[in-house]
């Protein structure tokens, strides 16, 4: 009986993916990282996982979780065979736990499978009239257990706070397939260690999650979002202080967003309007969430910023169609910029103190110059949480052939400014096999001698997504 046979007699044959469709599944979405499989299988359940994982443990074959595949990282994709820690793997997708459990209104909760979408959860916890805070560009095919695996950010976080803090509990197949289960729904839990912990952002190296518990919160009745424009990048944190206080704390969402950036969007997407003419260097999408005062609210704040010289212009969404318009440019800034047809771009993910984000962009700029004359840089994303995702390319004078060959060492500039600057050089996209070379620079000895120690008293045969997170 050969490996895919026993593999179906748990999963049956609908959960084995055929060997001439697995490509999806065996190449990361940036199609940067792609390694072969043994065999790609689909569970519909938390037993046939535990099944599966045992399986695999008893025969020592490395198992390697799966979501949407979204991530930029390589986190959930086989290691390619000339890697130096390649071995038999399977792919264990969870996109068959595609089902929303409950929602219970009383306790503000949701409880669900790990397959379903961001999106998914998101209309379901509307359609009650409750939030699911975590939201990201890639809400229709990301699956919830990616986004617990890599602790991931995305918009609402200024507001309503990350990944981690959404999560009440977690039920997660282990490596030697026993079932944790700690889906408990409690806020407050002060026993001992808080064991589903470990099991976010590791990327499952630990384990597989296969359920979870998340918290609601109460929906805002009105969303309002305006396209703001700044004189410079000196008047964007004075802008982010100014919103927030004179909003009272609705702001749930601050996102720079440059015009070269809007500029790309409206070249390869004929669809989207631009939202203020003349052009400015820099913008700022701005949302704010509450109650029937959002549009006065929204008014004076924009007002008073104009009076003070913070903001040179604005538009207002005052309708659905505006408001799409507004999320899709800066939704579709990043797909754009990682597929950009020079293929030369290095793309940092870092997290910098935000009364520092400002001096990170004029230092940045500084070094890559110095190091490769002509190269630009390029900056959006969530500065009200600190989280850039900054860019570096070659201009139109650079000289190519020295920026690809200094290219790891523009790279290596960039993550010693950002730790100089007390940051981190993944805030949300995860470690991956991209990252994790850099990890040993930014973890002391100590906290890679915790995270070694840990990996190692629950995963002793390293099973679980070898090559991933945890340096060599």
């Amino acid at each position: 009986m050969t490996l895919v046979d026993e593999l179906a007699a748990v999963v049956g044959a609908v959960g084995v993916v055929p060997a001439d469709n697995t490509d999806q599944y065996l190449n990361d979405w940036t199609a940067k990282y792609d390694g072969p499989a043994l065999a790609v299988v689909r569970p519909s359940s938390t037993d046939e996982v535990a099944r599966v994982v045992r399986m695999c443990h008893e025969n020592g074959i490395a198992v390697v979780p799966q979501g949407g595949n979204t991530g930029l990282c390589g986190g959930a994709t086989p290691l390619a065979a000339d890697h130096p820690e390649a071995r038999d793997c399977i792919v264990l997708s969870l996109s068959r736990m595609n089902t929303i459990e409950s929602i219970n209104n009383a306790r503000a909760t949701i409880s669900t499978e790990a397959g379903v979408t961001v999106q998914a959860l998101q209309e379901a916890a509307a359609a009650e009239g409750l939030l699911f805070a975590p939201d990201w560009g890639a809400r229709g095919t990301a699956q919830i257990g990616g986004g617990i695996s890599t602790n991931a950010g995305g918009l609402n976080v200024l507001r309503w706070g990350g990944m981690r803090e959404q999560i009440l509990g977690l039920e997660v197949v282990l490596p030697d397939g026993r079932i944790f289960d700690g889906m408990r729904s409690l806020r407050k839990d002060s026993t001992g260690f808080d064991a589903k912990q470990l099991f976010v952002g590791t990327e499952g190296t630990m384990g597989i999650v296969t359920r979870a518990v998340f918290k609601l919160h109460p929906l805002p009745k009105e969303h309002l979002t305006a396209f703001v424009a700044l004189p410079d990048l000196d008047a964007l944190m004075p802008l982010f202080a100014h919103a927030r206080a004179e909003s009272s704390g609705l702001v749930s969402a601050f996102e720079l967003m440059p015009e070269e950036g809007v500029q790309r969007v409206l070249a390869n997407a004929p669809q989207a309007q631009r939202p203020l003419q003349p052009p400015s260097e820099w913008y700022v999408l701005l949302r704010l969430s509450g109650g029937d005062d959002v549009e006065d609210t929204m008014n004076h704040v924009l007002a008073s910023a104009a009076e003070d010289g913070m903001i040179t212009d604005a538009a207002v969404a005052v309708t659905t169609e505006q408001d799409t318009n507004l999320w899709f440019i800066r939704d579709e800034v990043p797909p754009i910029f990682t597929f950009d047809e020079r293929g030369r771009r290095h793309k940092f993910d870092m997290a910098i103190p935000i009364d520092a984000v400002l001096d990170f962009f004029a230092e940045a700029g500084r070094v890559v110059d110095a190091l490769v004359p002509g190269t630009l840089t390029f900056g959006f994303g969530h500065v009200g949480d600190g989280n850039l995702h900054f860019n570096i390319y070659p201009g139109p004078d650079c000289l190519v052939d020295d920026y690809d060959v200094k290219g790891p060492e523009l790279e290596r500039a960039i993550d010693e400014l950002t730790w100089r600057f007390n940051g981190t050089i993944s805030a949300e996209h995860g470690v991956g096999q991209a990252m994790r070379p850099r990890l040993a620079d930014q973890k002391s000895d100590v906290e890679l001698d915790l995270m070694r120690a840990v990996k190692t008293a629950i995963d002793p045969k390293g099973i679980m997504n070898p090559g991933k997170v945890i340096p060599a």
